[in-house]
């Protein structure tokens, strides 16, 4: 008993021993790493990873003195142990928080989001922002390129972007977030306030000032006039109000060695802003002559995006092809929510721009595009037949008139009535009675009624939007149809089938001609040259009299007020809109009812707009 006894105090004893060995060897690592001496810590704390007492707090901060000395791989495998060896130690929260980290450090980034959706929302954004927004520019940017599906990344990406200096943006990669994340931010402006008394706009145009004695030339030159003397009557009307904005007009020939020549002789070196040039070759020149100088030029007609470049001073006054496909599409996905598949169709290059702008925005809203092809006049019959062609179906049932006359109010649903004729004999087949035996069928088409919700066709083919435009006639359904406006041009249609198939228009050029803004427009234009002003007249004076009132506010970068994508009304079209883009993002949708076209797309246009 005696012997028992003592050999258990003995026992008792070394485990005391052991234990406050143990704590010493702990508080002397924690010591240690108190004093930033990482080595000496992790090496007391490994040999405590196994201690029954202390083996937790040891390994954690093993762990913990590895990543201070930049051996993340170490940490991770050690904090993955902790969560293999001690699941059920009240710690392992911040071991889920410092596993993340480890993995952003080793920018391992899909470990590192997925795991920090496991964390607590203020734990998840905290490790998140801290370690992205000290990221540099290159190192997101590559990120994002690994990872282009993150949306974590895309957002601190945007930011980055929208810091860096206005000219050495990529406007592309932020429109591209932009729309793939729907990201929100407003870009920064960063361009300096300079107001001026006067601001010099130079019109830089095919004049073709030498041709003008040939009649032809004339002619085929009136759409350059008309633009310039659109820009005169808002010059005028501007210096009434007291914005003064002088033109220089210069002729590019439509040539780039002409352009060049201009640029070489410093003709264009005091200009605020530039309007122009229409075509490629001038438009490289000018382009590069525009971001070197740091001067905002505005391409007055053209929808081809491709001209602004990397060039972020370039601006279209016009959306560009891609923009009116994605608007279409945005406007398409609220009217026929109720039945998402569709046809898209398009005809030229410019047109598969648009339609590829159109499936790739409504398939986001989760509308099934059943075709998607490029078309010509050659198949316009046969896409009349694929909608047109018809079967018939017999039906068992006989039918009182009155019950005809109740089906015929369903959609798609007509039941028809003939004599039974004999298959063999063709004779017409008589009851007892000698009454002829009725037959009651249906035509059905081969693509079903209501099956598909509408068509996008991308053409300015009179003879496909014929087409398109007969065989809604034809069916009994309610298929949509969305086109181009020059269809409201085509003889082959009338505005009264527009009208009763309710056909959308997309329609970048509209302005409503029955305003009293309008009205006024046209008495002075006829006072003062004797006609209506054409549709160019108003491109011209539209585009001068936003940029002479929006200077007048926000000096000679006046896109600052632009940049926030502010909505800004019209004064005889419908307004400008840009934000991140470099087109205008305004689209009208129009409609034809009582035979005059009316906006319907008018949800772009925000809340409190600009009163200029």
């Amino acid at each position: 008993m005696v012997r028992a006894l003592i050999f258990s105090i003995v026992l008792l004893s070394s485990f005391m021993l052991a234990g406050q060995s143990s704590q010493a060897e702990y508080l002397e690592a924690k010591r240690q790493y108190s004093l930033q001496n990482y080595k000496a810590a992790m090496q007391s704390f490994q040999s405590l990873s196994g201690d029954k007492n202390f083996g937790e707090y040891a390994s954690f901060y093993y762990a913990l003195s590895a990543l201070k000395l930049n051996q993340p791989k170490v940490a991770e495998d050690m904090f993955k142990q902790i969560q293999t060896k001690y699941p059920n130690w009240d710690k392992q929260s911040e071991v889920d928080f410092w596993l993340t980290y480890t993995a952003f450090v080793q920018q391992n980034f899909w470990s590192a989001f997925r795991r920090a959706e496991k964390l607590p929302e203020d734990w998840k954004d905290y490790l998140i922002d801290s370690y992205l927004s000290n990221m540099p520019f290159t190192g997101l940017d590559s990120a994002y390129t690994l990872n282009p599906e993150n949306v974590y990344l895309a957002k601190y990406l945007f930011k980055a972007i929208n810091n860096q200096p206005y000219e050495e943006r990529n406007q592309l990669r932020l429109i591209e977030l932009s729309e793939k994340f729907d990201i929100s931010l407003i870009p920064s402006a960063d361009l300096p306030f300079i107001k001026k008394e006067k601001y010099a706009v130079a019109v830089v145009l095919p004049f073709m000032f030498e041709t003008l004695e040939t009649p032809q030339s004339v002619i085929r030159n009136s759409i350059i006039f008309d633009l310039y003397q659109g820009m005169l009557f808002a010059q005028q009307e501007l210096f009434d109000s007291g914005i003064h904005v002088e033109l220089f007009p210069f002729d590019t020939q439509k040539k780039g060695a002409t352009t060049y020549d201009l640029i070489k002789e410093n003709k264009l070196d005091n200009s605020d802003v530039i309007i122009g040039p229409l075509y490629s070759g001038p438009s490289k020149y000018i382009n590069q002559f525009s971001k070197d100088k740091k001067v905002t030029m505005v391409n007055p007609l053209s929808s081809n995006d491709g001209i602004i470049a990397d060039n972020p001073y370039s601006y279209l006054f016009k959306p560009s092809y891609a923009t009116q496909g994605r608007k279409a599409a945005k406007y398409a996905a609220e009217k026929f929510a109720d039945n998402k598949k569709l046809f898209i169709f398009y005809e030229t290059n410019r047109d598969s721009i648009m339609a590829q702008s159109y499936l790739e925005t409504i398939e986001k809203d989760s509308f099934f595009v059943i075709r998607f092809e490029r078309l010509t006049d050659e198949d316009a019959l046969q896409i009349q037949k694929d909608f047109t062609e018809q079967y018939e179906v017999r039906l068992d049932t006989m039918y009182s008139q009155d019950e005809i006359d109740s089906i015929a109010l369903i959609p798609g649903r007509l039941v028809r009535t003939r004599s039974l004729r004999n298959e063999e004999t063709g004779k017409i087949m008589r009851d007892e009675e000698g009454e002829e035996i009725p037959e009651y069928y249906e035509v059905k088409f081969t693509i079903p009624a209501d099956s598909i919700g509408h068509v996008f066709a991308a053409t300015s083919s009179n003879l496909l939007a014929n087409n398109l435009i007969s065989l809604a006639e034809v069916r009994s359904d309610s298929i949509g149809i969305i086109g181009y406006e020059d269809w409201l041009d085509f003889s082959l249609i009338s505005y009264s089938q527009l009208e009763r198939l309710q056909v959308d228009f997309v329609n970048p050029s509209y302005f409503d001609n029955e305003s009293y803004k309008y009205e006024d427009l046209v008495t002075d234009f006829i006072s003062e040259i004797g006609r209506e002003p054409s549709e160019y007249h108003i491109y011209g004076y539209e585009l001068l009299k936003h940029i002479g009132v929006m200077m007048e506010k926000h000096g000679k970068y006046f896109q600052r007020g632009l940049i926030d994508g502010t909505y800004q009304s019209g004064f005889i079209m419908e307004g400008l809109k840009y934000g991140i883009y470099n087109d205008n993002q305004v689209v009208p949708i129009t409609t034809l009812k009582g035979l005059q076209l009316q906006n319907q797309n008018t949800k772009q246009e925000v809340e409190g707009a600009n009163e200029d």
